[in-house]
C-alpha cells in the first residue's frame, strides 16, 4: 500500500490487538439481569466483519454517510468500526439534543443511512428526521420491533459471505463526523479524517497511560471508540449517557471493585456523584491509577472528596478540549488545587498543551479572517481567544461554510481552529482558561470573565458552584453572580454566605463590578456532560429576577423563576 492510501490506522491498530490477543476481553457491558456480559477481541473482530458484510449487502459503499444512534456499547463499537472498514462515514449526534436540534443536524448532514435502536427509528419516523435522504434504515433490535429491517438478520445472512478487507483510503479522506453539543449555539458536524482518528487514539493512549489488558471503566462513550485500538479492557457501567449527573454510583463502585479497574473516564458531574457517595460511606477505590474528566474543570469540592476515596498516587486530571480538538491540554489535581489557593491571575489552569499541538492566543475581538498573518499572537499573560492547530485538530465543519469562515484560519497547509474560548499562556507555556467569549460580561466599567470570578468563589464552603452572567446590552450589562448551594439555606446561613462571597469578591480584580448575588436552586446544564452551565437560560432567569429590589433570593423564591 502506498503511504497516502492504506487501511485506516484505527482499524490496523485494532486488528493487531485482535490478532495477538484474540481471547483477551475487549469489553464488559451491563447485562439485562445484572452483572456484565463479556466480549473478546476475537469476537468483536468477527462481529465487525459480519456487520461490514451485512452493510455491503444493504448497499453501503465508500463515502456513504450513516447516522449511528445506539446506546449499547458493543453495538456502537461494532457499527462504527464496520462502517470505517468499508470506507463509509459514521455520523454521531448526541441523543439528548432537543428534537428540533436533531432535525437540524440531520437536514444539514443529509445522511444516506440510519442505524438505530427502535426508539430512535420511531422518533425519526414520527418527527420526519432525514425523511428524504436516509433510504437505508436498519434497526438494532434483538427481536422484531417495528417495520424496519434488522441488522441482526442481515448479519446471519452474511455468515457465509466473504469477509471484506479494509477499504484502502487516503489519510486525509473524510472518516467520521461528530456533532458538537450545541451548548453555545447550533450543533455543528465536526469532520475527522482517517489520519486524525489515528492521532486522537495515539494522544489518548499516551496521555492516560493505557496499557494492553488494563481494565478501564469508561462512562464517556465517544472516548470508548478508541479503547479497542489501544488494547484496553473496557468496562461500561450502568448509566444513562444523557443524564450522567443522575447516575446511581453504586453499580459503578461495584464494577470498579469487581474488575479492579485501573482507570476511570467520565464527566465531572458523574465523578462528583461517585466521590460524594464513596466519601459518605467510607468506600475506597484503591485500584484506580488514573481518573480523567471531560467537559468542564473539576471543582475544589470534587477534589476534596476524591482525597477520601482514591490513593494519593492516583492521577486525577481534567481534560481541556472540544469536539474539534480532544485532548488539547491536561491539568492534574495539583494544578487545579494551586489555582484555588493562590490564583496567579484570572482563569483556571488547564495544563500544558499535548505534544504536537500548538496553542496561540489572539485578540479576543478579532473578526473572521482566513490568514494567520492577520491574527498575530498576543504576549504571554495577555487574555485573548485560544486557538489550536495540530495533526488531530479537525480542519472543517460539514456543510457549514459560514462557521468555517468564522472558526478556521489557514496557516500554509495547516488549519488553525478558533475555539471561542478565552485564556492566556504563561511564560512556561501553561494554558489558563478564562471562559467562553460569548459568556464574558461587558459592563460600563470593564469586562469580566467567568473563570475570573467563579473559580475563587467555588472554593468557599457551602457553595456547590457559581455562574457569572450579564443582564442587559453588552457594554452596559449588570454583572450578576448566581450561586448554587450544597444544601437549602436558612436565613442566617444565607446572610452569612452572602457576606463571605462579598468578602471574597473584594479581593478579586473586577470583584467590585458584581452588582447582584442570586441564589438559584439548581443550575441548568448541558446535555452531554451535565457539567457545563447553560448560561443563556440562567441569564434570562437573572434578568427577570434582578427587577425585584433584593440583591439575593432564597432557593424557594428562585424556584418559581427557574428556566
Amino acid at each position: 500500500m502506498s503511504p497516502t492510501e492504506a487501511a485506516p490506522e484505527l482499524l490496523e491498530a485494532f486488528a493487531q490487538q485482535a490478532g495477538s490477543r484474540p481471547t483477551a476481553p475487549v469489553l464488559h457491558r451491563p447485562a439485562r439481569r445484572g452483572g456484565h456480559t463479556a466480549t473478546t477481541y476475537g469476537e468483536l473482530q468477527t462481529q465487525i466483519q459480519l456487520t461490514a458484510s451485512a452493510l455491503t449487502t444493504a448497499g453501503v459503499i465508500p463515502g456513504t454517510r450513516v447516522v449511528v444512534m445506539v446506546r449499547d456499547g458493543l453495538e456502537f463499537l461494532t457499527d462504527v468500526y464496520a462502517l470505517i472498514l468499508l470506507g463509509a462515514v459514521p455520523v454521531l449526534i448526541d441523543p439528548g439534543l432537543p428534537h428540533d436540534a436533531v432535525r437540524g443536524c440531520l437536514e444539514e448532514i443529509a445522511p444516506q443511512g440510519f442505524i438505530g435502536q427502535p426508539q430512535a427509528h420511531a422518533a425519526r419516523t414520527v418527527l420526519g428526521w432525514a425523511r428524504h435522504t436516509a433510504t437505508l434504515c436498519l434497526s438494532t433490535a434483538s427481536r422484531p420491533w417495528g417495520p424496519w429491517p434488522r441488522l441482526n438478520d442481515l448479519r446471519r445472512a452474511a455468515h457465509d459471505s466473504p469477509k471484506p478487507a479494509p477499504t484502502r483510503v487516503a489519510d486525509d479522506a473524510l472518516a467520521f463526523i461528530a456533532f458538537t453539543s450545541g451548548s453555545t449555539g447550533h450543533p455543528k458536524g465536526v469532520q475527522y479524517t482517517y489520519r486524525q482518528l489515528g492521532q486522537q487514539a495515539h494522544h489518548m493512549g499516551t496521555a492516560f497511560g493505557i496499557r494492553a489488558g488494563a481494565p478501564v471503566l469508561s462512562a464517556f462513550l465517544p472516548f470508548t471508540l478508541y479503547l479497542p485500538a489501544l488494547g484496553a479492557h473496557t468496562v461500561l457501567p450502568v448509566f444513562d449517557p444523557r443524564r450522567p449527573a443522575a447516575t446511581d454510583p453504586t453499580p459503578i463502585v461495584e464494577a470498579i471493585h469487581h474488575f479492579q479497574a485501573r482507570a476511570l473516564f467520565g464527566s465531572p458531574a458523574l465523578l462528583h456523584n461517585l466521590a460524594r457517595h464513596c466519601a459518605a460511606r467510607g468506600l475506597r477505590l484503591d485500584s484506580l491509577l488514573d481518573i480523567a474528566t471531560f467537559g468542564a474543570p473539576l471543582t475544589p469540592a470534587v477534589l476534596d472528596l476524591l482525597d477520601h476515596c482514591v490513593p494519593g498516587t492516583c492521577r486525577v486530571r481534567s481534560v481541556y478540549g472540544a469536539t474539534e480538538c480532544l485532548p488539547a491540554s491536561i491539568a492534574d489535581r495539583d494544578d487545579l488545587r494551586g489555582a484555588c489557593t493562590e490564583p496567579p491571575a484570572p482563569g483556571t489552569p488547564v495544563g500544558v498543551p499535548v505534544p504536537q499541538l500548538t496553542v496561540r492566543i489572539i485578540a479576543p475581538d478579532l473578526p473572521a479572517t482566513s490568514l494567520l498573518a492577520d491574527a498575530p499572537a498576543l504576549e504571554p499573560g495577555t487574555i485573548g481567544e485560544i486557538t489550536v492547530s495540530g495533526p488531530h485538530v479537525s480542519r472543517a465543519y460539514f456543510a457549514q461554510p459560514r462557521a468555517n469562515a468564522q472558526a478556521k484560519i489557514r496557516a500554509g497547509h495547516q488549519i488553525v481552529h478558533r475555539t471561542g474560548d478565552l485564556g492566556w499562556l504563561d511564560d512556561k507555556g501553561r494554558l489558563f482558561y478564562c471562559g467562553r467569549k460569548a459568556h464574558a460580561v461587558h459592563t460600563t466599567r470593564g469586562t469580566l470573565y467567568t473563570e475570573q470570578i467563579e473559580a475563587p468563589c467555588n472554593s468557599l464552603p457551602g457553595i456547590a458552584r457559581t455562574a457569572l452572567v450579564g443582564v442587559g446590552r453588552p457594554g452596559q450589562q449588570q454583572a450578576v453572580l448566581c450561586i448554587e448551594l450544597e444544601r437549602s439555606p436558612n436565613r442566617h446561613h444565607q446572610a452569612d454566605l452572602e457576606h463571605r462571597v462579598r468578602r471574597r469578591l473584594q479581593g478579586l480584580p473586577g470583584g467590585e463590578l458584581i452588582e447582584h448575588l442570586l441564589i438559584h436552586p439548581r443550575f441548568p446544564v448541558d446535555i452531554r456532560h451535565n457539567a457545563k452551565i447553560e448560561r443563556g437560560q440562567l441569564a434570562r432567569w437573572a434578568a427577570r429576577t434582578v427587577r425585584v429590589p433584593h440583591t439575593a433570593r432564597t432557593a424557594a423564591t428562585a424556584r418559581k423563576d427557574r428556566p
